[in-house]
C-alpha cells in the first residue's frame, strides 16, 4: 500500500539535457492527481542537493516517506550521502532514497532494478517498497557505485570536462578512454585491506559497491549494494599498446579472465600513492589519496520496485 507523507524532489535541471527537470515535473504532475503532497527542490551547483536535503529532513524527518534524488549519479551521490550521514546522526527514522534516473550513466539505479521510464519510476515512488542497501565511504564521504584510481579515474576526469553533450554512457567512456590512453602512465598504489597488502604499479583499481560504472561497464561483475563488502578489480600496470587492447575488455566485462587482473574483497581499505592523486566515484571527484575506504552496510534505505 502506498504510504502516508509527502515526497521531496531534488533535481538537477541540465541533466540529461535537461530531462531530470522534465521527469521531475512529470512525477509532481502525476503524483500529484494521486494526492501525494509534492515539493520540488532544483539545484544550482554542486553541493545544494546535499545542502536542500539536510535542512529539510533534519527539520522534520517524519514528514516525508521518500526524498528523491532526480538527475545523475552526482545528484544521487549527494543525496544518498546525506541521508546516510543523517541516519547515522539522528537514528533510523530518516526517509528512504527514492531514485529518478536522468543522468549520463544511471548505474545506482540500474544495480538497484530501477527503471529509467517515467511511468515506471512514478509508480515505483507511489508503492514505496523499500531495502537496505549499502554505501561505500572514502575519508567520509559516501559513494553509491565505484570509486576509481588510475586510468578509470583520469577518464571519469575527463568525461567530467567534456563539452560533447550528444556522448553518454559507456559511448562518453569509451570515447574519454581513448584520449586518456595517449598520454598513459601506470599508476604506483599500495593497497592495504582484508586481502593484506599490494604494492605496485597499476592499470587500475576500482573499489566497488555496485558492479558497474560509466553507463553499465562491468567491472566488478560479482559487486553487490547489499552484501555487506566492498569488492575490488585490481588490473596489474601494462604496456601502452597493451593497454589500449585492455579497453574493450573491461567495457565488456572480458577482462575478468585475463592474467593480471585479480578480484578481492574486503570491508575497509588504506590506500596510498607517492604523490596524491584524485578518487573518483558516482561521476565526481570525492577524494584524494592517502584515503581511508570502508563499507557502511544497511547505510540508507532505498526505493526500489517492489
Amino acid at each position: 500500500m502506498p504510504q502516508a507523507g509527502s515526497i521531496l524532489i531534488v533535481y538537477n535541471p541540465i541533466s540529461g539535457r535537461g530531462r531530470g527537470k522534465r521527469l521531475a515535473e512529470t512525477i509532481t504532475r502525476e503524483l500529484g492527481q494521486r494526492d501525494v503532497a509534492i515539493e520540488l527542490e532544483p539545484t544550482g551547483r554542486s553541493g545544494d542537493a546535499q545542502r536542500i536535503v539536510r535542512l529539510a529532513v533534519s527539520v522534520s524527518p517524519d514528514k516525508y516517506r521518500c526524498v528523491v534524488a532526480c538527475g545523475g549519479d552526482g545528484t544521487i551521490q549527494e543525496v544518498a550521502h546525506t541521508l546516510a550521514a543523517l541516519t547515522a546522526q539522528l537514528g533510523e527514522n530518516i526517509p528512504p532514497l527514492g531514485l529518478a534516473p536522468a543522468g549520463r550513466c544511471n548505474d545506482f539505479a540500474r544495480a538497484l532494478g530501477v527503471s529509467t521510464n517515467q511511468d515506471i519510476i512514478v509508480e515505483t515512488l507511489y508503492r514505496c517498497h523499500t531495502m537496505p542497501v549499502d554505501l561505500g565511504c572514502a575519508n567520509g564521504q559516501h559513494f553509491c557505485t565505484v570509486a576509481t584510481l588510475g586510468v578509470d579515474a583520469q577518464v571519469s576526469s575527463y568525461v567530467d570536462k567534456m563539452r560533447m553533450p550528444f556522448l553518454k554512457g559507456t559511448i562518453a567512456y569509451v570515447y574519454g578512454a581513448i584520449r586518456v590512453m595517449m598520454a598513459y602512465r601506470p599508476t604506483p598504489v599500495t593497497l592495504d585491506g582484508d586481502f593484506g597488502r599490494i604494492d605496485q604499479s597499476v592499470f587500475l583499481a576500482s573499489t566497488a559497491n555496485t558492479s558497474s560504472y560509466g553507463g553499465g561497464i562491468p567491472i566488478v561483475p560479482m559487486a553487490r549494494p547489499t552484501d555487506g563488502k566492498l569488492d575490488l578489480c585490481v588490473i596489474d600496470a601494462v604496456g601502452k599498446w597493451s593497454a589500449f587492447r585492455m579497453i574493450p575488455l573491461v567495457m565488456t566485462g572480458r577482462h575478468a579472465v585475463r592474467s593480471g587482473v585479480r578480484f578481492l574483497q574486503t570491508k575497509q581499505m588504506t590506500v596510498s600513492t607517492p604523490n596524491p592523486l584524485d578518487i573518483w566515484a558516482d561521476g565526481e571527484r570525492i577524494a584524494t589519496t592517502p584515503v581511508t575506504m570502508s563499507v557502511v552496510p544497511n547505510a540508507i534505505r532505498v526505493v526500489v520496485p517492489a
